[in-house]
């Protein structure tokens, strides 16, 4: 079993909690913390818009960028923007997820229309919100390319560009547009182009 954990702020001891709890999970899960229930903020009356713009920087929670190489094949990490404050832990509607795909798995994803670009390689980005629940989809299923969220059981196939397969979610994990800048680092070519998080999010009157 391969176990990719990122630290997202989130303190281990829940993280293990809830691994107990799910330990009849498959095996081949890459693991982007936190796998707890808690749900992410609801990001107000503009769902649309993120943090992520043209050119922000794909950083991990300490803040250091990535380019490719920095990932192994097959793994996973949760990523924010790179804002010059630094705090990315404020970013509440932003956590993406970078997958590094193997070869023969990326020549099998079926891409949505206009989003041809939006990938660099094997190299995938999707909003970590479930669409469900708003949860952090965190697991990564490397045999079946699925991502699971781990709160309500949803699954969201990878080779349909994270349409969801399985649970209550309906609705696809956003797509993050990257691209490399021209120190070779991971950042967005632009915000995401669909809401982000639950369908529910989408309407102004239901975050009061």
């Amino acid at each position: 079993m391969q176990q990719t954990f990122d630290d997202t702020g989130i303190k281990r001891r829940p993280m293990l909690k809830a691994a107990i709890a799910i330990g009849a999970a498959p095996l081949g899960l890459a693991i982007a913390a936190p796998l707890v229930g808690a749900l992410i903020t609801n990001p107000g009356k503009d769902p649309i818009t993120t943090a992520w713009k043209e050119g922000i920087r794909l950083v991990r929670d300490d803040g250091t960028p990535i380019q490719p190489g920095d990932m192994h094949t097959g793994s996973i990490e949760t990523v924010f923007p790179g804002i010059p404050d630094g705090n990315t832990n404020k970013y509440a509607d932003s956590p993406t997820l970078l997958i590094h795909m193997r070869p023969e798995d990326a020549a099998k994803v079926k891409v949505q229309p206009g989003y041809e670009t939006a990938h660099y390689g094997d190299y995938f980005a999707y909003s970590k919100i479930c669409t469900h629940a708003g949860c952090p989809a965190s697991l990564y299923e490397q045999q079946t390319q699925r991502l699971l969220c781990p709160c309500h059981q949803s699954q969201f196939d990878l080779l349909e560009s994270c349409k969801p397969v399985f649970g209550p979610a309906s609705r696809r994990l956003p797509q993050l547009p990257i691209k490399l800048d021209s120190a070779g680092y991971f950042v967005a070519q632009s915000d995401y182009r669909v809401p982000i998080g639950p369908a529910l999010w989408e309407h102004p009157d239901n975050d009061k």
